[in-house]
């Protein structure tokens, strides 16, 4: 087959490509040719390579291909080609408005949302909801909706709240039913009033959103996507409101008709398959450590909805919905697991190519952390250097919301100054006046200097919030600990000076707390906080420290004039 040449022509390949794909039409191409045809256009649209049509009508066209395309499993050429979208959108829009449907940015906001890029799609909301107020678009509850519904995804439940109320007001004045929008609406309350656990919130949310699903089922069918997934989120709420009733049978049967209607990797399958094992977890005792064939059959059942959801088109592997079946995972298995006898398990390694996936996995930890951040690390300068442009704002904003942070860093008075070279060129430990080796080095004048100061300035702002020790011994690697999570990156350089400043030189782990890392981690921090100085009493000894260094070099260097390693007899590595 020929390359796509126009847009039309994409999306009537794409459409193809979904109707064979559910079954309605025979196939006419492999799967691949279809796929490799479509990368390819959207490639050359994402680089300028093929004309963009800057027209509104094509804009909606492009923006129905991008959904296509996330429903064909092609995830990544979907996302190039909305973020393009939205680039070239706003290039257009420079001197005047252009783009005024407010619909087309609803749906631009909702299919963001759909990938997992929630920040963006809260923005492209909001400029919906914007454009909307100009033409008193009748898309607004619709809009109102999304924004609940992906603020309560965003981990931001008070916000979501307000705008779910917002939608329902604006439908007693909306045209037509509604009945997406309620149901969306009553659903971020449902969800809301089950994390308070008010019992009589809960009953008023449940009979609610049980009409509104009612209703939906009628409109739609029962066996609709949309439907079902409303279904199994009624069901789980009933279950919880009533543990005796027959929620649970409930629950089972909506998970095998989505399993046989939808397929196991469609997103409402993973999401029956993951609230049945939730329900059935805590009515066998799970959360209560009960250990036995039940409970371990729910961890089983949740440990295959996570790995459909990382194999899900829909989803994949940093999808927030699939970091909740993680995060969830690991609680239902460090719940029944005895204290000492969990495995060894690491998540995700990552190498220095992935540093920035790297980072973004720790800001997400340091984001959802809602008590305590526990960091080892030579120097923290990507935590608490502004110029760094790594966690500094990320931990600021976890200060804000009252996380407290433990923090040890290491004496810049530890032997591992041994290993700073003495001049430009020089080996290490051709030393002179230690202290003044030190005080000279990268790493004490742009790391260890500045990052004190930050913490004193921000131990200011918040008192209770941070608390910073100096260990004097090495610390052979970082380590980051949130309630939920760890990670570790090993040093290779003894060298200060290779050590802060940087990005990744080795590769770092990420496991969770259902890991043995994670204790043990917890254990070595522990023992590392009780054995460290804090800031003042550093401050008050550090003369002390430069004078035992000042020895510990000096025993050193009778090492290296002895006689028998002038000689060479000492042998080397």
């Amino acid at each position: 087959m020929d390359a796509i040449s126009s847009l039309h022509e994409a999306i009537s390949m794409a459409e193809r490509a979904a109707e064979e794909d559910d079954g309605t039409s025979p196939p006419s191409h492999s799967t691949q040719e279809i796929e490799d045809l479509l990368t390819d256009y959207v490639s050359r649209v994402s680089t300028g390579a093929t004309p963009w049509e800057s027209d509104p009508k094509d804009v909606v066209v492009y923006t129905g291909l991008a959904q296509l395309l996330l429903g064909l499993g092609l995830k990544q050429e979907s996302v190039d080609l909305t973020h393009t979208i939205l680039r070239n959108m706003e290039l257009v829009e420079v001197d005047e408005i252009v783009y005024s449907d407010a619909e087309l940015w609803n749906h631009l906001g909702a299919l963001l949302a759909e990938q997992g890029d929630l920040v963006r799609a809260k923005a492209t909301l909001v400029c919906a909801l914007n454009r909307s107020h100009r033409d008193q678009a009748p898309e607004k509850p619709a809009i109102l909706a999304n924004l609940s519904e992906t603020c309560l995804q965003m981990g931001d439940p008070q916000t979501a709240a307000v705008w779910a109320a917002k939608t329902l007001d604006a439908l007693k004045h909306a045209w037509g039913d509604g009945l997406d929008a309620r149901l969306t609406a009553d659903r971020v309350r449902l969800t809301i009033a089950r994390s308070r656990h008010d019992a009589t919130a809960l009953r008023d949310a449940v009979g609610r959103f049980a009409e509104s699903v009612r209703l939906f089922a009628e409109r739609e069918g029962a066996q609709d996507p949309r439907a079902l997934d409303a279904q199994v989120a009624l069901a789980a709420a009933q279950h919880e409101a009533d543990p005796g009733g027959r929620a649970l049978s409930e629950l089972e049967y909506l998970h095998v008709a989505a399993q046989v209607t939808l397929g196991p990797e469609r997103r409402e399958t993973i999401t029956a398959q993951a609230t049945l094992a939730a329900a059935e977890f805590e009515a066998a005792g799970g959360w209560d450590r009960v250990n036995d064939a039940r409970t371990q059959a729910a961890v089983n059942t949740l440990k295959a909805a996570r790995d459909n959801a990382m194999a899900s088109p829909d989803l994949g592997q940093e999808h927030p919905q699939t970091n909740v079946l993680q995060d969830t995972l690991a609680d239902m298995r460090a719940a029944i697991t005895p204290d000492g006898s969990a495995p060894y398990h690491i998540e995700r390694v990552y190498l220095p190519q992935e540093n920035r996936e790297r980072n973004k996995a720790k800001k997400k930890a340091l984001r959802d952390e809602p008590g305590i951040v526990r960091l080892i690390a030579h120097a923290g300068a990507s935590y608490f250097l502004r110029d760094t442009g790594v966690f500094y704002r990320t931990v600021s904003e976890a200060l804000k919301r009252k996380v407290r942070f433990a923090v040890i860093i290491s004496s810049p008075w530890s032997t591992l100054a041994a290993f700073l070279p003495s001049d430009v060129g020089a080996e290490p430990g051709n030393y002179g006046n230690i202290e003044e080796l030190v005080k000279n080095s990268d790493y004490y004048k742009k790391a260890f200097l500045k990052v004190t100061d930050s913490y004193q300035r921000l131990k200011k702002r918040f008192p209770e919030g941070i608390e910073l020790r100096i260990t004097p011994m090495d610390i052979a690697g970082s380590t980051l600990l949130t309630t939920d999570v760890g990670f570790y990156e090993p040093y290779i350089s003894s060298n200060p000076n290779g050590r802060t400043l940087r990005g990744m030189s080795a590769f770092e782990v990420k496991f969770r707390k259902d890991s043995q890392y994670y204790p043990d981690s917890r254990n070595e921090f522990t023992t590392q906080w009780e054995l460290s100085s804090t800031w003042d009493e550093f401050r008050k000894a550090e003369g002390r420290h430069i004078e035992t260094l000042q020895a510990e070099m000096q025993a050193h260097g009778y090492v290296r004039v002895r006689e028998k390693v002038r000689r060479g007899e000492v042998p080397r590595p």
